[in-house]
């Protein structure tokens, strides 16, 4: 891919969140372009100084009110004392978003760790969708595919 002159490249992290039982996913609905209007994964940008397994965990909980744990199927040696390992996430992918500007997304697997909190009122929290459901809702294909997947227990290693 030929990067654009003057495009401004920003990261962010996207969480596709596993009910605790694994049979739904947890999707919010979009209210500024690209996708408006569509439900896709929780996720937004990375704060300054925040690595992105953490913006993960914030933006779900900002957006949805639920706690999660990231999940990870990367195999960590014992590290020296000041390294910090960080959960590996299931894709890392460019994401043209308009005329100007990218998004490098870490794209992560995560389930819910507890009871949702409440949200602000900007926020309209999340809603579970099944595999049966996926079909009915607006989304863009290539996150109803990768839901499905994820839904089939592509995934269970994790």
């Amino acid at each position: 891919m030929e990067r654009l002159k003057n495009r401004r490249r920003e990261f962010s992290a996207t969480v596709y969140v596993l009910s605790e039982s694994r049979d739904s996913l947890m999707f919010v609905r979009r209210r500024k372009p690209p996708f408006i209007g569509s439900f896709l994964p929780p996720g937004g940008h990375l704060d300054e100084n925040e690595t992105p397994d953490e913006a993960a965990l914030r933006e779900v909980l900002e957006e949805t009110g639920y706690p999660i744990k990231l999940l990870s199927a990367a195999q960590h040696e014992p590290l020296e004392d000041v390294v910090t390992a960080l959960a590996a996430p299931l894709a890392i992918q460019l994401e043209p978003i308009d005329d100007e500007h990218d998004h490098i997304d870490f794209i992560y697997l995560g389930q819910v760790t507890g009871d949702s909190v409440e949200l602000s009122e900007e926020e309209e929290g999340g809603v579970w969708l099944t595999v049966e459901q996926l079909d009915e809702q607006p989304m863009p294909e290539s996150v109803r595919a990768a839901a499905k997947r994820i839904l089939a227990g592509a995934l269970n290693n994790y």
